[in-house]
């Protein structure tokens, strides 16, 4: 196997990784809060464990001169976990991922306002495909919203639009690593949630069970910690555009578990919504590489 196909499937077995993470929420009863702090933590140890095994140290001096900019991308990462874990929460993790996945969207929007980038017609259109989408997928023109739905659906937009001013703030950073990037992310997360979770009582709210924290524990190791290192390796030496279209498979799997595996109800508005979302978000981004390159 040819380097180029064995990065393709290293970036689709983590892709396959990070579709199960609704579905893996789902048997972890605890606050999002909690979900965030133990996810960040674990990632963080497990990212720690395997640079020592290659024998790798963070670039203290990339760190040091990008450490405001990683403060806040960090503060922008708790906001979109817990919103992305709420949403889970209070509507099927078709609906919320789908609703999640505005975040190209968003990354549009905030790139005309802040990088004044041209916001060209076509772009345009796949903001307004999309939102009609998200209309669709959270069933307000089938039988209105409930105010668990609304919720779900709030939560699932605005954590996209977190994850989107992630990626815009990361564009700011200068000569930092992926990984050194996602470490210190990690670790202040943590650090951030840490004091948070304890102020809001979450702690309190905590139901220990065996399943949940072997499902924690799986989120933060495995999707986290070992995930974003096959990932960025994998994405580091793969073209953006087979990045971007091979993206696709994290919703599409989230919606097929929601559907197959946890029973949740799928029905033709979601699967229009859907197709109108993931296209939108297809479109501009492969418009994008296309004049990149």
């Amino acid at each position: 196997m040819d380097s180029i196909n064995k990065s393709r499937m290293q970036l689709i077995f983590t892709l396959l990784l990070f579709g199960t993470i609704g579905t893996l929420s789902r048997y972890i009863n605890m606050p999002s809060s909690i979900i965030c702090l133990g996810r960040a933590f674990f990632g963080a140890v497990t990212i720690l464990i395997l640079l020592a095994a290659r024998r790798e140290k963070p670039d203290a001096e990339a760190i040091r001169r990008n450490r405001w900019w990683l403060l806040l991308s960090s503060a922008l990462m708790c906001c979109n976990w817990i919103c992305q874990f709420e949403a889970y929460k209070y509507t099927t993790i078709a609906t919320s991922t789908l609703c999640y996945y505005m975040q190209p969207v968003f990354y549009i929007l905030a790139g005309a306002v802040v990088l004044k980038e041209k916001l060209t017609p076509r772009k345009i259109i796949c903001v307004a495909v999309a939102f009609c989408g998200m209309i669709l997928v959270s069933g307000v023109l089938q039988t209105g919203l409930h105010l668990s739905e609304l919720k779900g659906v709030i939560f699932g937009v605005c954590g996209g639009f977190f994850y989107a001013m992630v990626v815009l703030i990361n564009k700011y950073m200068k000569d930092i690593s992926p990984v050194n990037t996602t470490i210190m992310q990690l670790a202040l997360v943590s650090l951030i949630m840490l004091p948070y979770s304890a102020a809001t009582g979450a702690f309190s709210e905590v139901s220990i069970t065996a399943a949940g924290i072997i499902c924690l524990l799986t989120l933060g190791v495995l999707h986290t910690g070992i995930g974003y290192i096959i990932y960025f390796d994998a994405v580091n030496k793969l073209p953006t555009q087979t990045v971007g279209i091979l993206s696709y498979i994290d919703p599409v799997e989230a919606v097929l578990l929601s559907a197959f595996f946890l029973r949740e109800p799928v029905n033709i508005y979601t699967v229009m919504g859907a197709v109108l979302i993931l296209g939108a978000a297809a479109v501009s981004e492969l418009t994008g590489d296309r004049k990149a390159a």
